[in-house]
């Protein structure tokens, strides 16, 4: 498979995958997800792990056939990708909840 070089610029997605919001909910529906795939294991299990199969490999092929495309935008997408980060770190500043664990979202809301 085609690799991807990897830009020293700060990536937006990066940005958005590491807000304490975010991380933290993607953990706690990853763990749910596991938990219940290997709670429920005969049944759910092995149509989960097709679906998980499934996904990697239109992943792949995907990624595989959108390469030449990504390629030849690289400095439309690196213009974007700079003015994402700059709006994200003004969303940042503006919305204090986004440096918030769910948990602790959860925990003020009842409160």
């Amino acid at each position: 498979m085609a690799s991807v070089a990897l830009d020293p610029q700060p990536s937006a997605v990066t940005q958005v995958v590491n807000l304490p919001l975010v991380s933290s909910t993607y953990d706690l529906m990853s763990s749910a997800y596991v938990n219940t795939k290997n709670q429920y294991r005969p049944y759910s299990k092995p149509v989960c792990e097709m679906a998980e199969k499934g996904v990697k490999t239109i992943t792949s092929v995907a990624l595989t056939s959108a390469l030449p495309i990504i390629q030849k935008l690289e400095p439309q997408i690196a213009i974007a990708n700079t003015h994402a980060c700059k709006e994200l770190d003004r969303m940042e500043e503006r919305l204090p909840i986004l440096n918030q664990p769910s948990t602790q979202i959860v925990v003020n809301a009842k409160g």
